[in-house]
């Protein structure tokens, strides 16, 4: 059986030692703000109206970090391929469009008790530490 392959990209946005991450309405767990690229769109482009949408700040750079896959944490028949990029932004995150709730989280975000996608915890939340980027 093929896997149904989801293709993300994220902004990582990191201040003080925290990471950015969004929860949607209908979900309990706390991802990266970013999405699809739609057709005909540069990663870049596709930042810049995710960020917009989801946060309503304008990206002011981006640069690629790295990309990982992993099934999907709540659907094990889905690969999620998520190319994330440091951006920096300008303006204030808030919670906008799909977008419920934003939290700044580190590497201690299960004792707050909160749950992430297992693409940020199995390797980006680990790495960003790693690099001591994040708490």
């Amino acid at each position: 059986m093929n896997k149904e392959l989801h293709y993300k990209l994220a902004g990582i946005i990191i201040r003080d030692r925290k990471l950015l991450m969004c929860r949607k309405y209908d979900e309990l767990h706390f991802i990266m703000p970013g999405g699809k690229r739609l057709k005909g769109e540069t990663a870049r482009r596709t930042l810049e109206r995710e960020l917009m949408e989801e946060l309503g700040v304008k990206l002011t750079s981006a640069r690629k970090f790295k990309t990982w896959e992993a099934p999907h944490f709540r659907d094990k028949n889905t690969i999620v391929r998520m190319e994330t990029y440091f951006v920096e932004i300008d303006g204030e995150p808030e919670a906008k469009s799909e977008i419920n709730e934003l939290q700044w989280v580190d590497s201690h975000y299960k004792e707050n008790g909160l749950r992430v996608a297992s693409i940020d915890e199995d390797y980006l939340i680990p790495e960003l530490k790693k690099r001591q980027l994040i708490d």
